[in-house]
């Protein structure tokens, strides 16, 4: 039995993912992006690592960027 391709944008149910799993898995290290759907809503995603390691960039970059414009109202709400 072939898998169906996967389409560049990916929706699954997790219930169905987790039957699925090497596939979703499969996809993303293909660069593709799975959103999982609970109820027809989009709960999360399955990345490509160098996405996943962008993203978690990008947020220490900006955290470190909103701690240096804001130390001083850091520093009193620490005391």
């Amino acid at each position: 039995m072939t898998a169906a391709p996967v389409p560049e944008n990916w929706e699954i149910p997790v219930s169905e993912a987790r039957d699925r799993l090497a596939e979703v898995i499969a996809a993303a290290e293909s660069g593709k992006v799975v959103h999982l759907t609970r109820h027809g809503r989009r709960v999360a995603a399955v990345v490509p690592e160098s996405m996943a390691e962008t993203a978690d960039s990008q947020v220490r970059a900006l955290s470190k960027q909103f701690a240096e414009r804001h130390r001083s109202l850091l520093d009193r709400l620490a005391e």
